[in-house]
């Protein structure tokens, strides 16, 4: 578990050295949680992009925190950039509840706004083990992204 996290954290900070993007966004669940994050990107070839995200949430389920490295899909059809993806992370929890991995698929759409400032939507599924069973369920997510 410290693993995944350590090597998504460190992927992200490896990456914002040569990013191409990097983001910040709001995103909340069916449940009414709301989750701060940030997002940077480095693109792995013309039509694939790696991201590395991380955020918090500061209700609720104070402290949670996810972090999640992903490989995207995606096609630009000016000014649209829809993508899909996968990925892979945790999910960590203050007591009492409990830390899991996470598995997470990722569908959105990005708007450019003017160069090089872009405006994303996304929905992320996770599906989450932990100790205390299978979880799984949408964040519904916006925000800004910034491309170099």
């Amino acid at each position: 578990m410290v693993g995944i996290v350590t090597a998504a954290l460190c992927v992200g900070f490896a990456a914002g050295a040569t990013a191409t993007a990097v983001g910040i966004g709001i995103g909340f669940d069916p449940t009414g949680l709301m989750i701060f994050g940030a997002q940077t990107e480095v693109p792995l070839g013309e039509s694939l992009d790696m991201r590395a995200q991380v955020g918090f949430a500061t209700q609720e389920i104070a402290g949670l925190m996810l972090a999640s490295v992903g490989i995207f899909a995606h096609r630009v059809f000016e000014p649209i950039d829809p993508y899909i993806g996968i990925g892979v992370g945790a999910a960590i929890t203050p007591p009492p509840f409990s830390t899991g991995i996470t598995l997470e698929g990722t569908a959105g759409v990005r708007v450019i706004a003017f160069e090089p400032v872009c405006l994303f939507l996304q929905a992320h599924y996770l599906l989450r083990w932990s100790p205390g069973g299978w979880t799984s369920g949408p964040i519904y997510e916006g925000g800004i992204q910034v491309h170099f």
